[in-house]
């Protein structure tokens, strides 16, 4: 799975938000505000990946156990679902 071409993350403010760019707007008209974890996430998924890997990068990155990893990965790829976000 990874992130549908055509969205990008930028930092405004204190805030990380994805938008969409080019022909993609036409398709999606909005944003989502993300946390740090969240963009970590996108960052990963901009490359065709898996959750296993994802939950490894975030064990090793941020210090923390599989059960926490493995629960911020599949909620965050839920909500990416939910708003069309990814090719799988």
């Amino acid at each position: 799975m990874k992130i549908k071409s055509g969205f990008i993350t930028r930092k405004i403010g204190d805030k990380i938000v994805a938008v969409a760019v080019g022909e993609r707007i036409k398709s999606f008209n909005g944003m989502i505000t993300i946390n740090e974890t969240g963009e970590f996430i996108w960052k990963c998924l901009e490359k065709e990946t898996d959750t296993d890997s994802i939950v490894e990068k975030i064990k090793k990155h941020y210090d923390v156990d599989e059960n926490f990893a493995r629960e911020a990965t599949i909620k965050f790829i839920d909500e990416l679902r939910k708003n069309n976000l990814l090719d799988e």
